[in-house]
């Protein structure tokens, strides 16, 4: 896989109060797709693996995404990957969480 670490940003001080953990401290995982044409190849799977170890590396607790309860393709690789469905909606989408 492409490096692609450039294309995330996350900025944070550890020693600030104002940023340290606090429970209701939410990282979404917004809009994550693959083209239908190349499901089925592991992309997501590897693309979603290097986000969650990026989430890890920099301190993040809890990552949380949203998906139609329909994507059973999708439902697959996040509960395969510890994704936990909540049995909360974003409108029409099923939030998962998965303790980091």
């Amino acid at each position: 896989m492409a490096d692609t670490s450039d294309k995330f940003g996350m900025e944070d001080d550890p020693d600030d109060p104002e940023e340290q953990y606090d429970e209701q401290d939410r990282y979404y995982l917004w809009r994550f797709m693959i083209d239908q044409h190349e499901q089925c190849k592991g992309y997501g799977q590897a693309a979603l693996e290097w986000i969650i170890q990026y989430f890890r590396d920099h301190g993040a607790h809890v990552l949380y995404l949203s998906t139609e309860p329909d994507n059973e393709l999708g439902l697959h690789v996040y509960h395969k990957l510890g994704f936990k469905e909540t049995s909360e909606f974003d409108e029409d989408e099923a939030i998962l969480k998965l303790e980091l």
